[in-house]
């Protein structure tokens, strides 16, 4: 039996996503600017897709429409607050802090009847405790850095809520439409951000607009889109849990690009990793 296609565009999402706080290192812009222009470009480049498959707004009532512009919402917060977590404290922070967003999307989840069970479970804990012996040795809670900290945190709390939000809705959109419409409101939140704040719209360098081409075609076209995708089929939860792996996607191209060395705490973390993706995978198949 062939793998179904959702887990295939789950692990498409999951690499590309992997890779965000290293590209946001190539850019000189404020977190809005870059969460802003990210969302822009993806939901520009899917409108002449999106539009001929316009007729399906119809299934959309007035509900519909205002839980998708809570998404919207929560994954512009939730984009401005990652990025600028990174900004503000380490990488290793960042990501650890992050990493507990399957937890929150867990509990949350359970109002739309999902179920924690136990290898569900054990799949969380396996990826937290791997997350943690990879960045423990590069955790730092210097005082400047506690907002990038909280910030990182709070990012984890606004995805599961975009993503919890997004599952009303996006069983009633094909994926096309609902994400160019999802990125399309998170931008004109960011853009509207960026307008009360006073901030630069375009005067930026050219290493910075690579930035926001890379962040719009890699972490959100290819990464967000993909997951947005899955969540059609997956639960919530699952695809979350899933998300753990991020690290150690990310930190297999940084050894393939950059030679950055692999320590006996990072070899652990990542068999630790890939421990609870196995275990999130026996899952799927005992429910197939």
């Amino acid at each position: 039996m062939g793998i179904p296609w959702h887990w295939l565009f789950l692990a498409v999402g999951l690499c590309a996503a992997s890779q965000s706080g290293n590209l946001v290192r190539l850019g000189h812009a404020p977190a809005e600017a870059i969460a802003a222009w990210r969302l822009l470009m993806a939901s520009a480049v899917l409108l002449p897709f999106a539009w001929r498959q316009r007729a399906a707004l119809a299934n959309l009532g007035r509900t519909d429409w205002a839980v998708l512009g809570l998404a919207g919402l929560a994954l512009a917060a939730h984009l401005v607050t990652w990025i600028a977590g990174v900004q503000h404290t380490t990488v290793a922070n960042a990501m650890l802090f992050f990493a507990v967003n399957p937890v929150f999307t867990a509990l949350g989840a359970r109002l739309y009847g999902e179920r924690a069970t136990p290898r569900l479970l054990l799949s969380i804990a396996l990826g937290l405790v791997g997350v943690a012996v990879i960045g423990v040795g590069d955790l730092s809670l210097a005082r400047d850095q506690l907002p990038g900290d909280g910030l990182a945190l709070l990012s984890a709390a606004l995805f599961s809520a975009y993503f919890l939000l997004g599952k009303h809705v996006r069983k009633r959109l094909p994926n096309t439409l609902y994400v160019a419409l999802l990125y399309g409101v998170a931008a004109i939140a960011c853009f509207s951000l960026l307008a009360f704040e006073g901030a630069a719209t375009l005067a930026y360098d050219p290493q910075t607009w690579l930035c926001f081409g890379l962040m719009a075609l890699i972490p959100t076209l290819l990464g967000h889109s993909a997951l947005n995708h899955a969540l059609r089929w997956l639960p919530a939860s699952r695809i979350a849990a899933a998300t753990l792996v991020e690290p150690l996607l990310g930190g297999m191209v940084a050894l393939l690009l950059w030679r950055e060395p692999l320590t006996p705490a990072a070899g652990l973390g990542y068999t630790l990793i890939a421990a609870s993706v196995l275990v999130l995978a026996g899952e799927r198949r005992r429910r197939s």
